[in-house]
């Protein structure tokens, strides 16, 4: 039994080398990021495939956990990077990727000069699920340090991730908590600070540092590695500054 486990780890590294594919299973805000993130590693490493799954990071930690195919998890806050490795499923430790920012954005008539303030009388005020999405956390942080979140927690509804803000609040919601790297994508560009969004005070919310590691799954995974040390490089860390987040210097 041992010969034949040693033929198919050497079949699998070997198929790897020549081109194989990696799933990459990442927090929902940074969607907009990803295409050029791919594009960028495709040109040293064509033959590599890079298949992502978005979602809530307590949602992929779960499904991780139940054996879904993750090679490499791309969180929107360490704890859940942690919460991956301490229960046994992460081959590296974790480590911060990049800062995300957030951000109020609205199609109605919302004066932003108020601040959070602005929040005062809407009826309706998306933020994504607080147990399962760092953004959302980081919103109800942000509004009880501004002491608000009483004021208007009858009109907050909930979604299940921080891309779903956003949908709501250019359909039903009055304003949407959103990641500020969503304002970076081209379809955007139409909006404008101050009349449609206002980023929120950042010494309201602890900062969201966002954590990387590759799955126990992927350990002898060199396509992979390869992403990974990508995503940590200074190519991937210009990628995640033009869409909005910060990196911290290593």
């Amino acid at each position: 039994m041992k010969f034949l486990s040693s033929l198919t780890l050497s079949a699998v590294l070997a198929s790897a080398l020549f081109g194989g594919e990696v799933n990459v299973f990442a927090a929902a805000n940074t969607t907009y990021a990803f295409p050029e993130l791919i594009a960028e590693f495709n040109k040293a490493n064509p033959k590599t495939k890079i298949s992502v799954t978005l979602g809530a990071s307590g949602a992929l930690v779960t499904q991780i956990q139940n054996s879904a195919p993750a090679d490499v998890f791309m969180a929107a806050d360490m704890d859940f990077a942690r919460k991956l490795d301490e229960s046994g499923f992460s081959a590296t430790r974790p480590v911060v990727y990049a800062q995300g920012a957030l951000a109020m954005f609205s199609i109605r008539d919302v004066d932003f000069s108020k601040g959070l303030n602005a929040l005062s009388n809407l009826k309706s005020i998306s933020i994504a699920n607080p147990n399962t999405a760092p953004y959302g956390k980081a919103s109800i942080e942000a509004l009880k340090n501004a002491n608000l979140f009483d004021k208007v927690e009858k009109s907050i509804v909930y979604t299940q991730k921080i891309s779903e803000t956003l949908s709501q609040a250019l359909s039903a919601a009055d304003v949407g908590f959103i990641a500020a790297s969503a304002l970076y994508d081209v379809k955007m560009s139409k909006y404008k600070e101050g009349v449609n969004y206002a980023f929120v005070d950042p010494s309201l919310y602890t900062p969201i540092d966002q954590g990387i590691v590759i799955t126990k799954r992927a350990e002898n995974n060199d396509e992979a590695r390869a992403f990974y040390d990508f995503v940590l490089s200074k190519n991937g860390a210009d990628i995640f500054k033009k869409f909005g987040y910060n990196v911290p210097k290593k």
